[in-house]
């Protein structure tokens, strides 16, 4: 419970009972291969170790899985341990980690001190988190035992903050309800369903489509002078063009949001984050599922405007590329139509497009041209147009060679005499 106290409000750290709620004995290359069984593949991990315990990593069970499962972070410098040369060498002999070796300062504190404070009354401030000390006023004046007291487990904890869980998408739809209109909050879930409908299409991942198409507008809820605050607040003024912060601020929400949500929960995939960042003014480098989060948000069922229809009749039929590249001409002719300013990207990825669109034409015809050779081979071949012969081959000025080509072209003076003198 201290643990949870801790780490609460803080979105860089989560408390989890995984190895409280296991039975039998808990070792912790078991708990890494429940953890990377879990989470997706592009998340990282980093065990976390005291030097004095990384010295005998050798003696671990399973310490060579150990290495190949997890970063290995070591706090150097603790008085009384290893120097960080030999602690590197131990460490590496054992297994070849992906060793980072962190010098720490060392406090003058340790647990049997904060239990021994409690029990005489003394002041732990500034030796615990302040949550814990303010929170556990009740437990410091009951003595040493309320340290190991039995207390309920947060709801937080265990595996509820998976990203992609059904519990995740759950509580951020409750949080969204009340960070946007009703309207918009209708929107949020009709682009989610989309996106999933679209991800089974063609064959992107399911639940990351479901999550990045709930959360894409989490930051909509701004007015204009909210999204501006909204980039000084996440500290992305030398980020963001001032241009479009100051002429453009309804296209921030993309951006601010994929900034917050991944502070808030870091455990979220970053190609969700991406997707996120990227539906309001795309990229050139479009991934499939920031296709789908752009395709999703235009043809949503909520949309009824334009040629939408068109655009959700193309789905299935269309590839996924071309898909999105109908989708972006979509809403760059309505934003021509509605007189709306362009953002610069808009511009280079539309000439990217025009481009790409080219170049498949002139690939089309190379390929027609070349079935067509090929389904009729008995055809004569074209007669071949031979140089005309330079005048030096003929028999004289204004003369006729002999193969019945035309006459070189003299001087003016030349062909006067060629024409009216007799030979």
């Amino acid at each position: 419970r201290e643990v949870a106290d801790a780490v609460r409000g803080n979105p860089h750290f989560d408390a989890s009972r995984i190895e409280i709620d296991r039975e039998g004995d808990t070792f912790t290359v078991d708990t890494l291969r429940l953890l990377r069984k879990h989470y997706p593949d592009n998340v990282q991990f980093y065990f976390m170790v005291g030097s004095d315990a990384a010295a005998s990593i050798g003696k671990w069970r399973g310490h060579e899985e150990i290495a190949e499962l997890a970063h290995l972070a070591v706090a150097a410098g603790r008085p009384g341990t290893a120097s960080s040369d030999e602690l590197r060498r131990t460490i590496l002999a054992a297994a070849p980690f992906d060793l980072h070796l962190v010098q720490a300062s060392a406090l003058q504190v340790s647990s049997s001190d904060i239990r021994a404070r409690i029990a005489e009354g003394r002041s732990v401030r500034y030796l615990v988190p302040e949550s814990v000390r303010v929170s556990r006023t009740g437990m410091f004046a009951a003595g040493t035992d309320a340290l190991h007291a039995e207390v309920p487990a947060p709801q937080d904890a265990g595996f509820e903050n998976d990203p992609l869980s059904d519990a995740f998408f759950e509580e951020r739809k409750a949080e969204l309800v009340k960070r946007v209109s009703p309207k918009r909050f209708a929107h949020s879930l009709g682009v989610s369903e989309t996106c999933v409908q679209l991800a089974e299409r063609y064959g992107v991942d399911v639940r990351k489509a479901r999550i990045a198409g709930l959360l894409h507008d989490w930051d909509k809820g701004y007015d204009d002078a909210g999204a501006r605050a909204r980039v000084r607040e996440l500290g992305m003024e030398d980020e963001v063009d001032p241009c479009i912060v100051q002429d453009m601020p309804t296209v921030l929400h993309g951006i601010t949001a994929a900034r917050a949500l991944g502070r808030q929960f870091p455990q979220i995939p970053h190609d969700v984050l991406q997707a996120i960042d990227r539906h309001t003014t795309a990229a050139l480098d479009m991934s499939a599922l920031d296709m789908v989060l752009y395709i999703a948000d235009a043809i949503e069922p909520n949309r009824q405007f334009g040629r939408i229809d068109e655009l959700r009749a193309a789905v299935g039929s269309a590839s996924l590329e071309e898909l999105y590249y109908q989708t972006y001409e979509y809403w760059v002719f309505l934003l021509f139509e509605r007189r709306k300013p362009l953002h610069p990207d808009t511009i280079r990825i539309w000439n990217a497009h025009a481009h790409a669109v080219k170049a498949a034409k002139a690939a089309a015809r190379d390929v027609a041209k070349a079935t067509a050779e090929a389904d009729a081979p008995g055809l004569p071949a074209k007669p071949v147009k031979h140089a005309k012969r330079d005048k030096s081959a003929h028999g004289g000025k204004g003369g006729k060679s002999g193969s019945g080509s035309k006459p070189a072209k003299h001087d003016k003076g030349a062909a006067k005499h060629g024409r009216k003198g007799k030979h």
